[in-house]
């Protein structure tokens, strides 16, 4: 099991189960150093069973602010959140990476409310994702890119435009030093699945993460956690690091996610 974890939703969501303090105490019980909360971000606009309401923000920001008090002699706790990078909803991401101590990119939708990212299968689609990326790198908005291989659930073959994703991707993480996640998430925990070319995970894709590797980026892991006992299993760890077996990955024990968010911070205000 991974000492630090920064990507850990709660039951706000909707799709996730238990209080935020069993999170709490399974990482203490798995070992773990540091604990970052990272719930999908609300917006303006309820989306019931995909993200937190904003009415809820402040009842989150309340617990885990107590959770960090209470148990800062057995672990390190964290306030972020998983947000995309929606330009029409710049201002209140603006107040999240103000208010937060992090935040990481999970770009679950090219556009709020449509374009699921889970769905793309053509190369323009990947193309948009990309763009989303660079312009939240380029604006400081994120310490980390969530599975950045996420467009690849439903595309459905490695081809020249996955090849060209993955590289622009690697490229902006070392421009602007920002660490790509391997997931241990939804695509470990659905497994193997067929795909025109073959069969494969949804995520972690092995082709994708070549690119990562022979571009040296920083990698780091994250649980993707839905369940406090999903820090007391290495099943999906193990799933996830399988499949990638062999690359030469710059994956980082111990990254440095909270001073470099206040630096980033410092460029975003």
């Amino acid at each position: 099991m991974i000492k630090n974890n920064y990507h850990t939703h709660t039951r706000r969501c909707g799709h996730a189960i238990g209080l935020d303090e069993h999170y709490v105490q399974a990482a203490i019980s798995a070992g773990m150093k540091k604990l970052g909360f990272s719930d999908h971000a609300p917006y303006d606009v309820s989306e019931p069973g995909i993200r937190m309401d904003y009415e809820d923000l402040e009842d989150y920001i309340s617990s885990v602010n107590d959770l960090k008090e209470r148990y800062k002699d057995e672990i390190e706790i964290y306030l972020g959140l998983e947000t995309e990078c929606y330009i029409a909803k710049w201002d209140l991401l603006k107040e999240y990476r103000e208010r937060m101590d992090y935040m990481i990119l999970g770009q679950h939708s090219l556009v709020f409310g449509k374009e699921d990212v889970y769905t793309l299968t053509n190369p323009a689609e990947l193309r948009e994702y990309v763009k989303r990326v660079e312009y939240a790198f380029s604006h400081s908005l994120c310490d980390c890119l969530a599975h950045p291989d996420l467009p690849m659930f439903s595309y459905p073959r490695i081809d020249r435009s996955v090849r060209k994703m993955a590289e622009d991707i690697a490229n902006l993480s070392v421009k602007y030093d920002i660490p790509l996640e391997i997931n241990c998430g939804s695509g470990a925990k659905i497994g193997i699945r067929s795909y025109e070319d073959g069969c494969r995970l949804p995520y972690p894709v092995r082709d994708i993460f070549e690119v990562f590797a022979e571009k040296k980026c920083r990698i780091m892991i994250g649980i993707d956690a839905h369940d406090p006992r999903d820090f007391l299993t290495d099943t999906y760890l193990n799933t996830a690091l399988d499949a990638l077996k062999g690359l030469d990955l710059k994956i980082e024990e111990d990254p440095d996610i909270i001073g470099e968010a206040k630096k980033r911070k410092e460029k975003y205000f």
